[in-house]
């Protein structure tokens, strides 16, 4: 009996070889993305790229399910951090490292080996990119948020899931998520971002705001992730192309995307390969 014996009891033998034979790419290696990585660690893929620009810092440890009490949180890379745990969880994964925004060479490089990519971002910029790079080079992509927003009298919070397949319409743009305005201003050049916030009095410190985050939330969205992306590996089913948890009302939904025959990133993005000019985000 090997490690894997209880796996196989679900998706056989076979599921577990193509688990085995899988190559994927994790963008965002924070609250969402540590536990995208772990689980897909126990599955047992064969190699994980994990591209993330940052260093932990001391409140990523209430959410960060590969993060330690006693890891430093100045000079320590994300990526670093992911590398030790998942060679805890099992040393025949590989790990490929890239200290970088996903707006570098580097990233685009690392992330053609893959053929599923994982987005566990919090900007629409990065969000467009990931889903014109999924389209262009024929990539499976799944695409994770989470939101938590109160008004008067009441508190929502939740997130969604969406998934992009390479042989299917649709896209992150067609699906309606993705706010191009946003993205448009995440990916203006520094003289741009200068340029809004003298005219229309944008405070900095604003462009950077974080809100809550917590570790079951991010667990919730992250698990049925990894489960969709399980079930379509293995061959149990196709992924869902869109769900919904809306954990106020303790919910999951699964949501019908918006059929977009006009759309511009799948008519003439999708499998154009280098012609899709990416290199201009760089």
């Amino acid at each position: 009996m090997d490690r894997f014996d209880r796996n196989e009891r679900f998706f056989g033998v076979d599921g577990q070889r193509l688990l085995r034979e899988s190559v994927v790419a994790v963008v965002g290696c924070g609250g969402l993305g540590t536990h995208v990585i772990q689980q897909l660690s126990y599955l047992g893929v064969r190699k994980l790229i994990v591209i993330d620009d940052e260093d932990l810092s001391l409140t990523n440890k209430n959410r960060y399910v590969l993060a330690y009490d006693a890891d430093p949180v100045t000079g320590f890379p994300k990526v670093d951090m992911i590398k030790r745990s998942v060679a805890m969880i099992d040393p025949t994964i590989e790990v490929i490292k890239v200290h970088a925004s996903v707006r570098s060479k580097e990233a685009f490089d690392a992330m053609r080996e893959a053929r599923t990519i994982f987005g566990c971002l919090d900007n629409d910029g990065a969000r467009l990119i990931l889903n014109e790079y999924a389209l262009a080079y024929g990539k499976e992509l799944f695409d994770l948020a989470t939101d938590t927003h109160k008004d008067e009298n009441n508190f929502y919070f939740g997130g969604r899931l969406a998934y992009i397949a390479p042989d299917e319409p649709n896209c992150l743009v067609c699906m309606d998520m993705i706010n191009l305005k946003a993205a448009q201003e995440d990916l203006a050049s520094e003289k741009s971002r200068q340029d809004r916030e003298s005219i229309y009095g944008v405070d900095r410190s604003a462009l950077n705001e974080i809100g809550p985050s917590v570790v079951s939330l991010n667990g919730v969205l992250a698990s049925l992730a990894v489960q969709e992306y399980m079930v379509q590996t293995t061959g149990i089913r196709k992924a869902v192309r869109q769900l919904q948890y809306r954990g106020n009302m303790g919910i999951v939904a699964v949501s019908r995307p918006q059929e977009c025959p006009d759309c511009y990133f799948c008519n003439d993005v999708k499998d154009s390969l280098n012609d899709a000019n990416l290199e201009r985000y760089l």
